[in-house]
């Protein structure tokens, strides 16, 4: 009798410890959901008040963006061109004139505008190469599992979020006032920026890259230059290649833009004609950097497309 009361205890005991341990398992997770709930509610709060104070800072009301639409027609109506159907394709006079109303009247200065957008074009690259050879030395100390020590790694991630955190035309305003007009004021400011940028992205793929081949160099008694030349850049060089070109495409752009100041290119000539002529001369330069972006981001996007394709069949 007494082992039978005995034996009904201990299962009795058995059965609620399992009970308790679900009942435990069960309010942990509640409180974490109501934690979560609570954290979600104050984010949502937050973002709230930070749109709220954007909209009303830059004044961002729809009756302001209705009043300013037609403007923009405006614009570009004062500087699109007076083409002429019948004069259209005349070439020059003979004494060498445009006729205007032609589509050599608008580009008169056509050849300089190729001239400036092909030295945009080598500022792009120059400025990309040297940014991104730049990245490539910093992105393996600047990466957490790479890194030789923790002070050099705090020192190559603050160093990247400089070059990164000053715009390309804020720099450009410096280096011309440094070196004077020209381009390679705008090299080296996008250069700069771009060794930023880059660090940051190579150094990510580094993080991401597996560890295997690094622990075997490391097990053969390989020095940490050879552990990231031969168990790390394989990995990762069809990404540096693809985040190099994507880079070179912002460039391209942003050796249009630093002209503005100064610093070369097809944005110095699309200031002076936004400057003292405002006509349309404008609409003429507008096209053709239009373009020549379009043409830049097509052949990259086929370059990097090809490379990474290469890379992962063979």
């Amino acid at each position: 009798m007494t082992d039978s009361l005995m034996m009904g205890g201990s299962a009795g005991a058995s059965g609620g410890a399992p009970r308790d341990a679900v009942a435990t398992f069960e309010r942990h997770r509640a409180e974490l959901r109501a934690t979560k709930r609570v954290w979600n509610i104050v984010a949502l709060g937050a973002f709230t008040i930070c749109l709220g104070l954007s909209v009303w800072i830059s004044q961002f009301y729809p009756d302001r963006l209705a009043s300013g639409i037609p403007r923009i027609f405006e614009y570009f109506g004062t500087i699109l061109p007076d083409l002429q159907w019948d004069v259209l394709f005349e070439g020059r006079t003979a004494e060498g004139r445009a006729v205007p109303g032609s589509l050599t009247f608008w580009y008169t200065d056509f050849r300089t505008y190729i001239g400036l957008l092909w030295e945009t074009i080598l500022m792009a690259i120059t400025a990309t190469l040297l940014g991104a050879g730049a990245a490539f030395l910093l992105c393996f100390p600047a990466a957490a599992n790479l890194a030789p020590a923790g002070w050099v790694y705090w020192i190559s991630r603050r160093f990247l979020e400089v070059c990164r955190g000053i715009p390309e035309i804020l720099l450009a305003l410096v280096f011309v006032f440094m070196i004077g007009i020209g381009p390679l004021a705008g090299i080296i400011a996008i250069a700069i920026h771009t060794a930023g940028a880059l660090g940051k992205l190579f150094a990510e793929v580094n993080e991401n890259a597996s560890s295997r081949p690094v622990e075997g160099i490391t097990a053969v008694g390989g020095t940490w230059a050879e552990k990231m030349a031969y168990g790390v850049v394989p990995q990762v060089a069809p990404n540096f290649f693809s985040y190099a070109m994507l880079r070179f495409e912002i460039n391209v752009r942003a050796s249009s833009i630093i002209g503005f100041v100064g610093a070369g290119g097809i944005g110095q000539e699309l200031n002076r004609v936004i400057s003292f002529y405002s006509d349309d001369r404008v609409l003429a330069v507008l096209i053709l950097v239009v373009l020549m972006v379009t043409a830049i981001d097509l052949i990259s996007e086929r370059i990097r497309l090809g490379y990474i394709g290469r890379e992962n069949f063979r």
